[in-house]
């Protein structure tokens, strides 16, 4: 069966449905001590941050046009080098593929990568593969 897209407003049975894939490191909940609560607001940094800076794209509008049908996907990776290596992945895309790697301040540590709203290109999910990146397990 066919997956059913909403894009601005018509249906189209052969695009997959905008999902925001979000990569939290897990290493900062299980070896560095950081609570559910602080992971979450680093979560929430990442995304708010992706939205505004693609809020001009085509994908990102038709993805907040529909807030009851919004596709989220949190997934894991496994440290600091497998997060920026997440991020050089998509740069070296053709075209880039839009993110934002959220780094929390004071420390300059890089804690979460939200992608922008996307049909789940291959380029995507290659990146995401090459790099580690695996669902969120609790």
């Amino acid at each position: 069966m066919a997956e059913i897209a909403e894009t601005q407003g018509a249906t189209t049975a052969t695009q997959q449905p905008l999902v925001m894939q979000i990569v939290v490191r897990r290493d900062l909940l299980d070896a560095e001590g950081w609570g559910v609560g602080p992971l979450m607001a680093q979560v929430a940094h990442a995304t708010s941050a992706v939205l505004h800076e693609t809020r001009e794209r085509p994908e990102t509008q038709a993805y907040m046009d529909d807030l009851k049908n919004m596709r989220k996907v949190v997934m894991q990776t496994t440290d600091q080098a497998s997060i920026e290596k997440l991020a050089k992945l998509l740069d070296g895309c053709d075209p880039p593929v839009p993110y934002h790697l959220w780094v929390e301040q004071p420390e300059n540590v890089p804690t979460c990568l939200a992608l922008s709203p996307n049909r789940r290109e291959p380029k995507v999910k290659k990146a995401l593969d090459k790099s580690g990146c695996r669902l969120w397990k609790g």
